[in-house]
């Protein structure tokens, strides 16, 4: 997609409004039977009706080739789990999956509601936009056993569901992400794969690449190939681990494979910090400056910058993505003596964002340090991690997001008090708790992004453009790390992105409610049959025993 126009900023405020639940709609939903579906729809009805029953004979009928992408994903699913192989078909006869993208036919403006109705002789999903259809589909199947997302075949599991109406939109409309650090820790192609369809569960449609750090530089790059022959060598454990990345290649598998469930990858080099395993591969790129030679900052010369705008066309080339990350943060940190200024700094920002929407025609994303050091450009989104008004080493006269809101900046929420899950989920025992502290599933599910933000008002609202959680992994060495730290607490986030807080959907479940209702007898054992590990899985009671509590600044 291009970047936005000269009107951009009067569309992402009226965007505001897809944040904006109505108080009486909400009341329509049914939360103490939501057949476990995660995240919960904004409203469900059950009928008292017989259930539709998915046999042999079942088809699945697509009405457009719009809809044929998710009818195969339905089949795919389906038989994987049971060995039925259901007819995929244009027209319909009894016992009929019907799938439609039909606009004018579903109730909410948002691009990814959707609506569902079920009965004994068919099942009707319509939706405004194919992501929506697709979101249906996961609906569908959550309202099925657990069971029917492992890929082992169960002949006699019963596909039985129940007659209900459901109508479903997201609050958050554009942005649902996680974040996935790619560089101190390495995930192959397949272990990315399995985050993607982890996520397609919980209806996030955006995985920010975090591809490259002092660590590791985790993407081929054909016109630079030291950058994996030489910076892909090593880890955040072992700085002489074997050399591992993502050839070009897997780059497109996993790329279209992202397409197939509907979510989009926002691919992140960050420049001109955080450059170490580059400046290992081609050492006359670290900045003049750095006496220390702690091998973190590039120079910001135009052999420099001429090397990012060359990474960056093959990474627009390789991803096409709607957004491009070049981070801009952390520039001086370590560093002995001041490398960059804050002019500096700007003008190098500003040559590479203006590359970026002028000559690849895409949208920038930095980290909220380089807007509060002065980079202010409403075409350029901000990701804001940092809260409170302590700032590393000095105090700040506003917050981040009192600024962003000030300046009328769009942003995306990333929060470290709330959204940093590489914390742990209750304090060790022994040892640090992690800088953010620990974020418990509890803590997740009770954040109210809205409410939690200083300086907030229905005006401003509508400058975020989503969430996106973050997984860094310094210490999040293996897949089973990565599940300790990231379920079920996507689950919790991922109902306050489709949900939102309790200021906006005061008829939300509470927290010890949502564990008994939803998550323990529902997501956990789909996380079972989709094989990935989960915090509490071997101790039970670690969820039961979590506080219902509220994080607060």
């Amino acid at each position: 997609m291009n970047r936005y126009s000269t009107n951009a900023f009067v569309r992402i405020v009226g965007a505001g409004l897809c944040f904006l639940a109505s108080t009486a709609a909400a009341e329509l939903r049914n939360s103490e039977n939501s057949f476990g579906i995660v995240p919960m729809p904004f409203s469900i009805e059950s009928k008292k009706e017989s259930p539709f029953e998915i046999t042999g004979n079942t088809s699945i009928v697509y009405q457009s080739e719009k809809s044929k992408a998710c009818a195969e994903y339905l089949r795919s699913r389906i038989a994987a789990a049971t060995g039925l192989k259901l007819a995929v078909q244009e027209s319909g006869a009894l016992n009929a999956i019907i799938l439609r993208v039909a606009p004018e036919i579903v109730e909410f403006h948002e691009h990814d509601a959707y609506s569902f109705e079920s009965s004994a002789d068919e099942i009707t999903i319509a939706a405004k936009t194919e992501r929506g259809l697709f979101y249906g589909v996961q609906t569908l199947l959550q309202l099925l056993p657990p069971a029917v997302y492992g890929d082992t075949i169960q002949v006699r599991l019963e596909l039985e569901v129940p007659a209900v109406r459901i109508n479903d939109k997201p609050s958050m409309d554009r942005i649902r992400g996680l974040h996935v650090d790619i560089s101190r820790h390495f995930r192959t192609k397949e272990e990315l794969l399995k985050i993607i369809d982890s996520m397609a569960m919980h209806k996030l449609n955006t995985l920010h690449l975090h591809l490259t750090d002092f660590q590791g530089w985790r993407v081929e790059i054909k016109a630079y190939p030291k950058l994996t022959t030489v910076g892909a060598i090593g880890n955040k454990t072992d700085p002489e681990a074997p050399a591992k990345f993502l050839t070009q290649e897997e780059v497109k598998e996993i790329c279209a494979f992202a397409k197939s469930r509907y979510v989009s990858i926002i691919p992140e080099i960050d420049m001109p910090g955080h450059m170490g395993a580059a400046i290992r591969a081609y050492p006359e790129l670290n900045h003049p400056k750095d006496v220390k030679n702690s091998e973190f900052a590039i120079r910001g010369d135009a052999k420099a910058r001429d090397f990012c705008k060359t990474v960056l066309t093959e990474i627009n080339d390789l991803f096409d993505p709607e957004y491009i990350h070049i981070g801009f943060d952390e520039v001086n940190l370590g560093a002995k003596a001041e490398l960059y200024t804050d002019a500096e700094l700007i003008d190098f920002a500003t040559e590479i964002t203006t590359f970026i929407k002028d000559d690849l025609k895409k949208t920038p994303i930095v980290w909220d340090d380089i807007f509060m050091h002065g980079l202010h450009d409403k075409d350029t989104v901000v990701q804001w991690w940092r809260y409170d008004k302590k700032y590393w080493w000095r105090n700040l006269e506003l917050t981040v997001d009192e600024k962003l809101n000030q300046k009328e900046q769009p942003f995306i929420f990333s929060p470290a008090y709330w959204t940093y899950f590489d914390m742990p989920n209750v304090a060790p025992k022994e040892g640090y708790p992690g800088w953010a502290k620990p974020i418990s599933t509890a803590e997740v599910y009770n954040w109210d992004p809205f409410e939690d933000m200083f300086g907030v008002n229905e005006h401003t609202r509508g400058l975020a453009l989503g969430a996106i959680a973050c997984t860094w992994s310094e210490s999040i060495k293996t897949m089973k790390d990565f599940g300790d730290r990231t379920f079920p607490r996507l689950a919790t986030y991922s109902e306050r992105l489709w949900s939102g807080g309790k200021s906006e959907n005061p008829s939300i479940l509470g927290w010890d409610d949502y564990r008994d209702k939803v998550l323990i007898p529902y997501q956990l054992k789909r996380y079972d049959a989709l094989g990935v590990w989960y915090w509490s899985k071997d101790d039970p009671e670690l969820l039961l025993n979590l506080p219902d509590k509220r994080k607060r600044l």
